[in-house]
């Protein structure tokens, strides 16, 4: 990787620690925090693109509108994480502030990743989004059906989640181009330590919390804080984010 991309990444990380400094004697709100230590460097990590903005963008913004919210039912069903929301929520269960977390991380991670590992290469998004379209649309059409026929069907823990949504698509991707693993090597890495420190934060502002039944929880500052967060989402999410971009938006190279 060049040093310029190396002293930018390192520049990333250093403002988000920072901010996350700030949170935490300031105590905002939950969404101010996001404002405040996601926001800036998704846009700034975004304004470096040239070529692969449009792919990005539209990417992000189809996965949190049908992607997001059925994952985000499913979990809060069974209180497997929670967060301080200030807003209605959506079946009072979905904090909407959780859908602009979920959509910088997204649009950050896959601005990260064009960036600094697939080189920001131009071309029209693939033909085959359309079929993630159609399959996320058929996902969310399943999980709120089987809501409103009995809530009690889809309520799924961490585990249960993560095979549904990431390790099932993840194998699969693997399966069809094994070498694509190792160029989420450095999103996932740098995006676990951002997770971690983030929610270290929120943890102790009491903005995160997870009130739910774990496999491996442990207790920091008093509170719950699962290993089946870090297990999961941390070292699962940023690959299979990436792996499904690669297939259905970019060209699978």
């Amino acid at each position: 990787m060049e040093k310029n991309k190396k002293i930018k990444i390192f520049f990333l990380l250093t403002y988000v620690i920072l901010a996350c400094i700030l949170v935490y004697y300031w105590q905002p709100i939950y969404i101010i925090s996001i404002i405040i230590v996601l926001f800036p460097p998704s846009i700034l990590n975004f304004y470096w693109l040239k070529n692969s903005r449009f792919r990005v963008l539209i990417f992000s913004l189809i996965t949190v509108l049908l992607f997001a919210p059925p994952v985000e039912l499913m979990a809060r069903l069974k209180d497997v994480w929670d967060v301080s929301s200030v807003f209605p929520r959506i079946f009072g269960l979905i904090p909407l502030e959780n859908m602009l977390f979920a959509f910088l991380n997204f649009f950050w991670g896959l601005s990260f990743y064009e960036y600094f590992i697939n080189n920001d290469r131009p071309g029209k998004i693939n033909k085959k989004f359309k079929y993630l379209i159609i399959l996320f649309f058929i996902f969310l059409i399943i999980v709120f059906s089987l809501y409103f026929y009995n809530k009690n069907i889809i309520g799924a823990n961490y585990f249960t989640i993560a095979i549904v949504v990431l390790i099932i698509p993840m194998t699969w991707f693997i399966i069809k181009k094994p070498s694509l693993i190792k160029k989420t090597i450095i999103p996932t890495l740098f995006f676990a330590i951002i997770f971690f420190i983030y929610e270290l934060i929120s943890l102790k502002i009491g903005s995160w919390f997870w009130p739910g039944e774990y496999l491996f929880p442990i207790k920091i500052w008093g509170e719950v804080f699962p290993l089946d967060d870090i297990i999961i989402w941390y070292f699962l999410s940023t690959p299979a984010l990436i792996l499904g971009y690669e297939f259905f938006a970019d060209d699978f190279s």
